[in-house]
């Protein structure tokens, strides 16, 4: 069986591990091909039997003359390769490669999309979130299957009246993660960045204070992601006189280079930490206290299930399927203002049942 997968951008997200999973999978007994639109690592953690095909057409924002060359292109390639399955995933690879597949001369290809939270979903500006909600409406049409991480954003399509027999709910699910054996808390900076071998800043880990609560968000510097109220909610809490955390940022995007201003001006330089880009960032979970993650809005985020399987208490924003994850072990924050925020971390640094 031949098998394409199509995303727009290769960077580190829970769509790319999905991807990555999927891909390396099913490339054991079947052709699978990977079509994205830029070089990133995601490229680099994909099984050498996969085909990968760059589109640098294939972008994120909206651009009429680059989705248009997009769709000519992609439509070649399917008439081309005549794949049994298109599994598209994030919303404009699943719009221009829907349309493709549409005008390409293979007919008998069955497209399936997966909804990794809705581009139309709550917290989404209201002409944007009208845009995009037409744009998938039409695109169901010429779907054969959609696949919902989460049942909230399945009963948010049958809000809208999507057909309700091309819906289905597949929670995301992970492979194993495997811990670091050795404790970060005892090593010196040099030996963890030895210990792990992924770490591009070592001089910036600062997690050998074991008498502070260590907190980790891992997660792109990007909308809908806002590290931003959290590192004000951290602010707040130093107002309180509250030194018994430290937080610790895993990712990068457009907005790292305003958060670790933000921390700057602020003066919790001696509290936060960056780590940048880290391949395979869930394998330092389990040296840390809790898993935090502040969004706008969300799918089912991988992170928070990666979290989960090492054990961690979770502490994330109250959108999208979360709350269908973070249950018995965690809390869901019912708004995103650092206020909240911090009164939440505070009441949880001084006795952590309260989030059980």
């Amino acid at each position: 069986m031949k098998i394409i997968y199509c995303i727009t951008k290769a960077d580190n997200g829970g769509a790319q591990t999905h991807l990555i999973q999927l891909a390396n999978h099913f490339c054991v007994h079947h052709d699978v091909y990977v079509i994205v639109g830029n070089h990133g690592p995601m490229i680099e953690q994909l099984d050498a039997r996969v085909n990968v095909i760059i589109i640098e057409h294939l972008v994120g924002p909206i651009d009429f003359k680059q989705d248009i060359l997009a769709v000519k292109v992609l439509a070649q390639l399917f008439s081309k390769i005549k794949p049994d399955v298109i599994h598209l995933h994030s919303s404009k690879a699943g719009t221009v490669g829907r349309i493709a597949k549409f005008i390409s001369k293979s007919k008998d290809t069955r497209v399936v999309f997966t909804a990794h939270g809705w581009a139309f979903t709550e917290g989404v500006k209201p002409a944007k979130k009208f845009l995009y909600l037409v744009i998938e409406k039409l695109m169901s049409r010429i779907t054969d299957s959609i696949i919902c991480v989460s049942d909230f954003d399945k009963q948010l399509a049958l809000k809208y009246r999507f057909n309700r027999l091309k819906l289905t709910t597949i929670h995301n699910g992970i492979a194993d993660v495997p811990a670091v054996k050795q404790t970060l808390k005892s090593q010196s900076h040099n030996n963890i960045g030895e210990v792990v071998g992924m770490l591009p800043n070592k001089q910036d880990l600062q997690i050998n204070d074991s008498t502070k609560h260590q907190f980790v968000m891992i997660a792109r510097f990007a909308y809908p992601k806002l590290p931003q109220n959290l590192i004000a909610a951290i602010e707040i809490l130093k107002l309180h006189n509250s030194n018994h955390a430290h937080f610790t940022f895993i990712g990068d995007g457009p907005t790292l280079n305003d958060c670790q201003q933000q921390v700057v001006q602020a003066g919790l330089e001696n509290d936060v930490t960056f780590l940048g880009n880290v391949i395979n960032a869930s394998h330092l979970l389990s040296q840390y206290d809790t898993f935090i993650l502040i969004s706008k809005h969300e799918g089912l985020p991988i992170s928070i299930i990666e979290a989960m399987a090492t054990g961690l208490p979770v502490i994330a924003s109250h959108v999208g399927g979360i709350s269908e994850l973070v249950t018995d072990n965690g809390i869901c924050i019912v708004n995103n203002q650092p206020e909240t925020i911090a009164k939440v971390l505070e009441k949880y640094l001084i006795d952590s049942d309260y989030i059980k």
